[in-house]
């Protein structure tokens, strides 16, 4: 896919257009996985900074810090804590967490800040240094409510936005790595099946861990 291509997603429809009812329950639900394929074409435009915010989260309308990281969630720029991604390689089998990096009172009840989580098997990449070279797709099989820890959590878990049709690409900038998210979301209303489509961008800069 050519990566200029997603250029005009930016003009893609609507930022909630409701999900039928009409699909079929899944048998097996399993945390979502990104799955990859090759990379062949070049990196998409980098985003501009944000300059406003979802007024019931935790946002900034100034200049990122180095501590933050931002998604365009519904067109707006919301805050997060800043990006961390871990690379673990057993065997030949190599993943990435790319995880914001959440503060302790993160466990509180009371918490009300954002974060994301997303955990990829790279199956398609051998060595961490060719992970610049890798493409990630990941589509859902059902538009039914799935039981995952991937996606993006707003005001401490009180809404989650689960991965629908997204893509992922990683870039390398000196020592760190770019991801960029690119895609469909999922966001389900406390106690409803109706899911909503939130369309979601970021680029998400961090050192890699390996461990």
């Amino acid at each position: 896919m050519d990566r200029k291509m997603w250029l005009p997603w930016l003009a893609l429809v609507g930022v909630a257009a409701l999900v039928t009812t009409g699909c079929e329950k899944s048998q097996n639900r399993k945390p979502i996985v990104l799955n990859p394929t090759t990379r062949q074409s070049a990196p998409a435009t980098r985003l501009t900074a944000p300059v406003a915010a979802l007024p019931a989260t935790k946002a900034t309308t100034t200049a990122p810090s180095k501590k933050l990281s931002h998604m365009l969630i519904k067109w707006t720029w919301v805050e997060f804590p800043e990006a961390k991604l871990i690379l673990h390689k057993e065997g030949d089998k190599l993943n990435a967490f790319l995880v914001s990096n959440d503060p302790p009172e993160v466990i509180n009840p009371t918490y009300q800040g954002n974060r994301y989580y997303f955990e990829m098997d790279l199956d398609t990449i051998d060595d961490v240094k060719n992970i610049a070279q890798a493409e990630f797709r990941h589509k859902a099989t059902s538009a039914e409510p799935q039981d995952t820890p991937n996606g993006v959590f707003l005001d401490g878990d009180r809404q989650h936005f689960e991965p629908y049709d997204i893509q992922v690409v990683f870039d390398q900038e000196g020592d760190h790595l770019i991801a960029d998210i690119r895609g469909q979301f999922l966001y389900f209303p406390k106690g409803s099946v109706n899911g909503e489509w939130v369309p979601i961008m970021a680029q998400l800069v961090a050192k890699p861990e390996i461990k």
